[in-house]
């Protein structure tokens, strides 16, 4: 499973940051390179600190690094020059912004996806707050094909979510990691607007709010199991307590 690292200036940020993370169930490991051993003058980074967060953090699948500013990326540089090659090449040093995309790449991570699938999850995780606050267009529409004429059509499964505050990010990350264990091809569709079910940042698109109605289409394979799994999640307010 890929690791993530967290590089900050501030280890009261790195630690709070860590706590948002907790609240996913992920079970991506998440190490913390923040602040410095200097209680006069804790914030920093220190490259010695992040090399071990990143030797922590890999199962040798790979790591991904993010960072909040600018020195934090030299530490980082630095610390992939001190690794062992085999490991810096399986490191990737990530632009995204530091909280969403953290938030992003562990719900990714968990649900079991690569390096380079991880990395496009965090750098895409500012996507759905600069659409609602540039009032941008909705949602790319995908309109959905028709069922082909084969011997495996689309299944779909529609419910209400009931949840006090919409799909937010706990809910959403309960619904990846449901639905990852599941081989088949699937669609959620809140009216005419489409997200990948299996992409926390693209489920933030739909902007899921108490009383939508979500459909999830699934074909191939474990489809109507994926199906089954939607239903129960939608039933149990997707994790989120009464």
């Amino acid at each position: 499973m890929i690791g993530i690292v967290v590089v900050s200036h501030s280890a009261t940020l790195a630690a709070g940051i860590q706590e948002l993370v907790s609240q996913l169930g992920s079970a991506a490991r998440l190490e913390l390179a923040a602040g410095v051993d200097d209680p006069a003058h804790p914030i920093g980074t220190d490259a010695v600190a992040v090399m071990s967060a990143i030797e922590a953090a890999d199962d040798g699948e790979g790591v991904l690094v993010l960072m909040d500013l600018g020195s934090a990326l030299l530490s980082a540089e630095t610390a992939l020059d001190l690794l062992p090659e085999d490991l810096a090449e399986r490191v990737c040093l990530c632009p995204a912004p530091l909280v969403e995309g953290t938030l992003a790449a562990v719900v990714a991570a968990g649900a079991g996806m690569g390096l380079e699938a991880v990395a496009a999850e965090a750098r895409g995780a500012l996507a759905p707050k600069q659409a609602m606050l540039a009032h941008q267009a909705q949602p790319q529409v995908v309109e959905l094909a028709e069922p082909e004429p084969i011997a495996d059509p689309w299944q779909s499964c529609e419910v209400v979510v009931e949840n006090p505050h919409g799909l937010h990010v706990r809910p959403a990350a309960r619904l990846v990691a449901a639905l990852k264990p599941f081989n088949a091809e699937l669609r959620l569709c809140k009216g005419d607007q489409e997200a990948n079910p299996r992409s926390l940042s693209r489920l933030a698109l739909l902007d899921v709010k108490r009383g939508d109605t979500l459909t999830l289409y699934a074909r191939g394979g474990d489809g109507a199991l994926a199906l089954m799994a939607f239903r129960q999640l939608a039933a149990e307010r997707f994790g989120d307590a009464e």
